[in-house]
């Protein structure tokens, strides 16, 4: 499911209607939106959208500004997360969802949710998804956790067989990542280490105008977050050339 579906879904779920959750959304890509900016983002009147704002501001969904006229900036999913995390099972279950979407911040809401229970063939279909050239970014020792060696072997020979390099930045150094990059020649990659206290245990591939994020949410269960964007794609790449240029080998 997209994020910009799951997102009011779970918020009428907490209590909101349609309309109040549908305005949050609006409110939560535009921060510091005016009432009139919003109705030209809506069907409703100029009347409708104070009373809607006016309900989401009471109930602690949105903030407006001092200033005159007022501008509006959503409470972050975190913070309603963290609100409705204490309320009963089934609201723990929703707001624990807010709050793994939470953390990925600045990812568009075009991004699907993938969540099935074995994503190894959806894995293994990647290498055949590239075009040219991928970057492999985060901790080495969460694809070994997630998917396990023998998934990572294939997929390395799948990639390599249809003659696609990798630059892989790796923020751990354990002796199984120590033994991936000397590898690199064999297998067409070209591997740095960032060493840093914690890592999150996920890892992300970068290619073409897609980008995958492999995560474990806060039940455990491995998700997939996809995004085909030029825009968000062009972002990741300047990111990661700049970790990449400032990394020793």
């Amino acid at each position: 499911m997209k994020v910009s579906q799951y997102i009011p879904q779970a918020l009428t779920f907490l209590g909101l209607t349609e309309g109040e959750a549908a305005l949050y959304v609006k409110i939560l890509n535009n921060p510091g939106i005016s009432i009139s900016e919003l109705k030209k983002l809506t069907d409703y009147s100029t009347a409708g959208v104070y009373k809607i704002v006016n309900a989401l501001s009471d109930r602690g969904f949105v903030h407006a500004s001092e200033s005159t006229p007022s501008v509006f900036t959503a409470t972050p999913l975190g913070t309603i997360a963290h609100k409705f995390a204490a309320q009963g099972r089934k609201l723990e279950r929703v707001a624990s969802k807010l709050a793994d979407i939470s953390k990925l911040t600045k990812i568009p809401l075009e991004t699907d949710i993938y969540e099935s229970d074995d994503l190894t063939n959806y894995y293994l279909n990647i290498p055949y998804k590239i075009d040219d050239f991928i970057w492999c970014v985060g901790s080495f020792d969460a694809v070994m956790a997630f998917l396990g060696q023998d998934t990572e072997k294939e997929f390395i020979k799948n990639r390599v067989k249809r003659g696609m390099r990798a630059d892989a930045i790796i923020f751990d150094k354990s002796d199984k990542s120590k033994d991936l990059a000397q590898r690199d020649i064999l297998e067409k990659r070209e591997t740095k280490f960032i060493q840093c206290g914690e890592y999150p245990l996920e890892f992300s591939y970068l290619f073409g105008n897609t980008h995958l994020n492999f995560y474990r949410d806060s039940e455990g269960k491995l998700k997939v977050l996809r995004t085909d964007s030029p825009e968000f794609a062009r972002a990741k790449l300047m990111q990661y050339q700049a970790m990449w240029n400032s990394t020793a080998q």
